[in-house]
Formats: structure tokens, C-alpha cells, sequence
């Protein structure tokens, strides 16, 4: 089996080669999903740094450059990933915590349901919590 992959030596971290975001997005299928999610993201964190934005991954950082952020394709779902939930689960609405996978991890799999104002809630939740974690 061969594959066209490219390595891409822009990456963030300093003398990481990776493998080029676009041409490894885990589940295509869930582009549509990963793009609403993501735009809610970007539409409630317009003042923090945006590190990558490529098809399936979003990377938000705060200002000092700790992760704030990240809207993931993953095989079977799309994961939001929020480091402020982590030290403080409080800031999670309850109408989302069926979607809670993790300590910071929530996961999305499909777009039935309209999560724009809950998530903007969770995001502002979040964005309190920063320099405090």
C-alpha cells in the first residue's frame, strides 16, 4: 500500500516534522460537523492566538501561549478539548454533560443537535479561568 504524504516542518513545535493535517483527517465524513464546531470556537475566542487551523484541527492558545482549545476529527466522532475544564469542571453547562468523555473532552457525533449557545456558554465559562490553570 503507498501513500502520498507530505511532512510538513511548519508545525508549531519547534523542529517537529509532522505529517501534513489535511491529507490525515481521520473521518472526512465528519468535515461539516468539525467546521460548525470549530467556527462556534473561533466565533468566542476572537482575542486569543488561532496556532493552526487546518480541515479537522483547530488549536486556540491563550496570550501567555497555553492551550486553551482544540477541535479535533477523530475516527468516530469530533472532539472538543478544553484545558480550563480540566482544572475546573465547574465551568461545564449540564445540558452538555452528556457529551463529557473525559476531563476535558467532549464529544460531538453528529449535527442534530444545535449546540451554538450552550458551547458559547462553556466557552466563556472557560475563557474566565484564564490564568488560573
Amino acid at each position: 500500500m503507498s501513500t502520498n504524504l507530505t511532512l510538513s516542518p511548519a508545525h508549531p513545535r519547534k523542529g517537529f516534522i509532522g505529517v501534513c493535517a489535511a491529507e490525515v483527517v481521520k473521518n472526512d465524513t465528519l468535515l461539516f460537523l468539525w467546521n460548525s464546531l470549530s467556527t462556534i470556537v473561533k466565533r468566542s475566542t476572537t482575542h486569543l492566538e488561532i496556532a493552526i487551523d487546518e480541515p479537522g484541527d483547530l488549536f486556540v492558545k491563550t496570550p501567555r501561549g497555553r492551550p486553551f482549545a482544540r477541535v479535533r476529527i477523530q475516527k468516530e466522532h469530533v472532539g472538543i478539548y478544553l484545558l480550563p475544564m480540566y482544572y475546573h469542571p465547574e465551568v461545564l453547562p449540564l445540558s452538555l454533560s452528556k457529551k463529557k468523555s473525559g476531563k476535558s473532552t467532549l464529544k460531538f457525533k453528529n449535527q442534530d443537535e444545535d449546540v451554538d449557545a450552550e458551547l458559547t456558554c462553556l466557552i466563556e465559562n472557560c475563557l474566565a479561568f484564564i490564568g488560573h490553570y
